[in-house]
């Protein structure tokens, strides 16, 4: 256990070491930063690097405001929309890759399995306008853009509205939270779909392979339950491998969000970075990379940490417990 904490913490760092080294490059590709090479190269990225322990981000160029005061703004809605849409993939991709697995020559689980693969090579930036103008054409209350109607006032505490909305203490409250959750039903639903695909096929994958294997054979033969098998060996067998995919999944689900952002008028750090691009502010494209650079190491480093304390010696078997 000890070793394997060392190692993960050097790698960690080593990450991190490379993600300050290239925000620092990109730092230095505005004419405005060339101050802060100094003496030498060297002393200048220790000083810089001496700055991001801090917490210090430095300011931006387009209007001279605090960078972590602008991250922390940003950066709240961006998470909220991709821990739903996870929330939601799971809700909808546990059951339907099981139910997919157990009839996989249904003609559901074959569509099902089609279906699995369009989703994932849909281009998001494409289906996010086209589903929003459909909203708008039928007249849905999702088709709403933003977070909530500025008419609206909510108080940040978390930074998260779909949260903060509760603490409002106001006689129209319930109008509230439902203006909320129709601004989020949309970028929600369009981002689910990439993390529900593969969450589909990986769980389908490995609930086949688990019922083709001889103890379940017999199981069958021994008169079981189809339910009694999937809670025996199935369920063991195929919820934890889907733990270690989170980082990978949270990583596409927060590429994609930065599209979607755009796309939907979703005030996160996605949208704020490609405006930052579109207008060349080096220094907050720098912290933007760090910033999303360490959420991700660090939603790997939760997820590392809660596969070892659900399977220390990491079986294969959680059956033969």
């Amino acid at each position: 256990m000890l070793w394997s904490v060392i190692r993960h913490t050097l790698w960690v760092t080593l990450l991190l070491l490379v993600l300050s080294l290239l925000s620092f490059v990109i730092l230095l590709r505005d004419p405005l930063n060339a101050d802060l090479v100094t003496h030498n190269i060297y002393t200048s990225y220790f000083n810089y690097l001496s700055t991001l322990l801090h917490g210090d981000f430095g300011i931006t160029y387009n209007g001279g405001k605090s960078l972590i005061d602008l991250i922390l703004t940003v950066l709240p809605p961006t998470l909220e929309l991709c821990f739903t849409a996870l929330l939601l993939a799971f809700i909808f991709g546990v059951p339907l890759g099981i139910i997919s697995a157990v009839n996989s020559q249904h003609i559901f689980a074959k569509s099902l399995k089609s279906l699995s693969y369009l989703g994932l090579s849909i281009p998001i930036f494409w289906l996010a306008p086209i589903l929003l103008y459909v909203a708008a054409v039928n007249h849905w209350e999702i088709a709403s853009i933003g977070q909530y109607n500025l008419l609206y006032e909510i108080k940040p505490i978390t930074g998260f509205p779909v949260i903060d909305v509760w603490f409002i203490d106001v006689p129209y409250r319930t109008k509230i939270v439902q203006n909320v959750l129709q601004h989020l039903a949309l970028p929600t639903l369009v981002l689910c779909i990439l993390p529900t695909m593969e969450i589909i096929r990986i769980i389908q994958q490995r609930a086949e392979y688990v019922l083709n294997q001889n103890f379940a054979k017999v199981a069958t033969t021994r008169g079981w339950s189809k339910w009694k098998i999937l809670h025996q060996y199935v369920f063991r067998n195929t919820f934890p491998l889907l733990i270690p995919q989170v980082p990978r999944v949270f990583t596409l689900v927060l590429t994609q969000c930065m599209l979607v952002e755009t796309a939907l008028g979703w005030p996160g750090i996605g949208r704020w970075l490609i405006d930052a691009v579109t207008q060349q502010d080096y220094n907050s494209i720098s912290a933007g990379v760090v910033v999303i650079g360490v959420c991700i190491i660090l939603i790997d480093t939760f997820i590392k940490a809660l596969t070892f304390v659900l399977d220390p010696f990491k079986k294969k078997g959680w059956y033969a417990r």
